[in-house]
């Protein structure tokens, strides 16, 4: 069964690189550029990990963060926090399951993902 992976990240690039860094792999994808309807999408979609850039417009994805993980509905989801600004897990001041920072190498992304994907 597909594991699916809800990417929140405004970034186009990303958004367009993503299916192709994993298309060996077996990802069903959803991508959102905002949050705007998160929570409609996420009970819609029945993501498996969330994979949230820090910063989606003017949004901050560590208050996303936190707002996931204070429901019963999502604390479950993983959530891999990227980050193209260099951030110290103890000033995230939420919960992820993982931090990762932009640039970040293909095979690290998909290792953290399994990991997470497997516990």
């Amino acid at each position: 069964m597909k594991k699916k992976i809800l990417i929140i990240d405004d970034d186009n690039d990303l958004q367009e690189i993503f299916p192709l860094m994993f298309q060996h792999k077996d990802y069903e994808l959803k991508s959102l550029f905002d949050v705007e309807h998160i929570d409609q999408v996420i009970k819609d979609y029945l993501p498996d990990l969330i994979l949230l850039d820090i910063w989606i417009g003017k949004i901050d994805g560590r208050e996303v963060c936190n707002y996931l993980k204070s429901h019963a509905e999502t604390v479950d989801i993983p959530i891999l926090l990227i980050s193209a600004v260099e951030i110290d897990i103890d000033d995230v001041h939420c919960q992820p399951d993982a931090i990762m920072q932009k640039p970040f190498e293909m095979e690290e992304l998909i290792s953290t993902m399994d990991e997470l994907l497997s516990e």
